[in-house]
Formats: C-alpha cells, structure tokens, sequence
C-alpha cells in the first residue's frame, strides 16, 4: 500500500508539471517480494540467504528501496519537458486498479480472520 501511495505522489506530480519546461516525468520503481525481504524492518537484521558453497547464489548487494527514477517516456516536447498525459493517465488507471486489488484482499483476509475468531 505504501509503495501504491508513493506512485500516485509521483504520477500526481507529472501531471501537475506537464507544462513545466524541462521537467522530467518520473516514476517509482515497480515492488519486489524479494526485495523488502531481504532489506530487513524496524531495525531487524535483513534476511539472508543461507549459502552453504561459495557458488550458491547468494542475497543481491545493495536490496532496493522504493524510490523514483527517470521514466522511459515516447517523446520530448521542444520545451524540454517528457511528460505524457496519455501515459500518466494509462498509469493512474494501473494504479487504481492496483490499488482495488490490494483492498480486496486486506478486506478479504480480515472478513477470514473474524470468521475464524468466530465472529460475523
């Protein structure tokens, strides 16, 4: 939900300066599973991955954070500026649909846990 939130602040401030000149439109990176295990939470030491022989493949060096970049965008107006309101819009569709998705599956989860508590 976090990195949903942080994309729409990114898309949300596209749109807002698609007449700024030179403005570059960004994005965030899309989420990793993998990554956030093993970057570690609240202080805790990030999950490893046990190698027991030097050619196992071991936990990627530096785990990635949720952090905007430079967006591959289709064209660049004379100005300068890379922003497409078409795109940031296909974007935001993506994203709301994303964003649908993970509702419905906390709603789902806490409707299962209550109904194993023994609840309605």
């Amino acid at each position: 939900m976090r990195q949903l939130a942080e994309r729409q602040n990114v898309l949300a401030q596209n749109i807002a300066n698609a007449d700024t000149p030179n403005y570059r439109a960004r994005d965030v990176r899309p989420f990793s599973f993998d990554s956030v295990l093993l970057r570690g939470s609240g202080g805790a030491a990030p999950l490893r991955l046990a190698a027991t022989n030097a050619g196992h493949v071991g936990a990627a060096a530096g785990a990635t954070r949720v952090v905007t970049d430079r967006s591959q965008s289709y064209s660049e107006d004379p100005d300068g500026n890379t922003v497409n309101l078409e795109e940031q819009m296909v974007k935001q569709a993506d994203l709301a649909k994303s964003y649908d998705m993970a509702t419905t599956v906390y709603r789902r989860n806490a409707a299962l846990l209550r109904a194993a508590a023994g609840g309605r």
